[in-house]
């Protein structure tokens, strides 16, 4: 994973910090002390929007 020196999106501390993706095209940026907290946040949000996704397209058809 590529880092760079900036704020971190969840202590907000200026530290080293790594992209975090979002299926929304959006991102975050995480400390590696954050880390661990923030891959489970992206994650239930990832899932949670594709979710949102299937259920939106499958009451259009």
């Amino acid at each position: 994973m590529k880092t760079h020196f900036g704020q971190c999106d969840w202590c907000k501390e200026s530290r080293r910090v790594s992209k975090l993706e979002y299926v929304d095209g959006k991102h975050h940026h995480s400390c590696k002390e954050c880390m661990s907290l923030a891959k489970i946040d992206v994650r239930l949000f990832n899932l949670d929007e594709l979710a949102q996704r299937a259920k939106t397209q499958q009451a259009s058809l």
